[in-house]
């Protein structure tokens, strides 16, 4: 893994630094090259013995890195005293995405997560709309899919209280660039606010979901023809453990 980080990295170094003034919207094909060569990287690795687990780790690294390219790109695009002024926030990856278990052709879900300031009326300021849509549109073009929201720690308070699907992607959220600081007490305001005092009814929506699953998918772990990722011991009842148990 270690190695296929550092071949990454090096390619990534040779093909998405922009030239002076150019944004990212006008080379696209760079990131075109970048995915291109390393999803190539990646289905040789698999050829030859790389396990699931490691794949799916990597694939993660490889979205990890082209997501820093555009953070760095985009915000640079900014304005000398905008830059100056640039206010907390945080590119961060929730959902498998989060626990870096990205199949190659899965969703990337991830949130721009700032700290209220950047957010007036329901509408995003120029600081983050320019660097939203300097991420957003070059991700779109280059046809990857992508699920996103814009939200400050109260807005993630609000969404994992209100449902447990979005309760679960928060808890596995990892931060990709941005405000390591801000990151950290979303994290701390997470567990104090949404875990604490909430276990006893996350864990009875967990089985309850559990249940309805296994009624669609199949109470049986003998099938001849198993649904492996939401079927009776299948993927999401590993990580139904996993989540009642943090």
């Amino acid at each position: 893994m270690q190695g296929l980080q550092e071949k990454i990295e090096a390619s990534a170094a040779h093909r998405l630094q922009l030239p002076p003034g150019r944004l990212p919207s006008q080379e696209l094909a760079r990131y075109k090259a970048f995915l291109k060569v390393e999803t190539h990287r990646l289905k040789l690795r698999h050829r030859s013995g790389g396990g699931g687990v490691e794949i799916c780790q990597t694939r993660a690294t490889i979205l990890d890195v082209l997501l820093r390219y555009l953070w760095d790109a985009s915000r640079h695009s900014l304005s000398a005293q905008a830059q100056k002024e640039f206010p907390p926030l945080a590119l961060v990856a929730i959902g498998g995405y989060g626990r870096a278990e990205l199949n190659p052709h899965s969703d990337i879900d991830f949130m721009f997560l700032h700290d209220g300031r950047v957010v007036a009326a329901g509408r995003a300021l120029p600081h983050l709309a320019r660097l939203v849509d300097g991420i957003l549109y070059p991700l779109w073009d280059i046809g990857l899919k992508v699920g996103h929201s814009v939200r400050s720690i109260d807005d993630c308070v609000k969404v994992a209280n209100s449902d447990m699907q979005s309760k679960t992607s928060l808890i596995e959220a990892r931060v990709i660039c941005g405000s390591a600081v801000l990151f950290q007490k979303f994290q701390k305001t997470l567990v104090a606010k949404c875990v604490e005092g909430y276990v006893d009814r996350y864990i009875a929506m967990r089985v309850e979901d559990q249940a309805a699953r296994r009624g669609k998918y199949g109470n049986s772990a003998s099938m001849q023809e198993p649904n492996i990722k939401n079927g009776c011991g299948g993927l999401r009842d590993f990580q139904n453990l996993l989540w009642m148990t943090f």
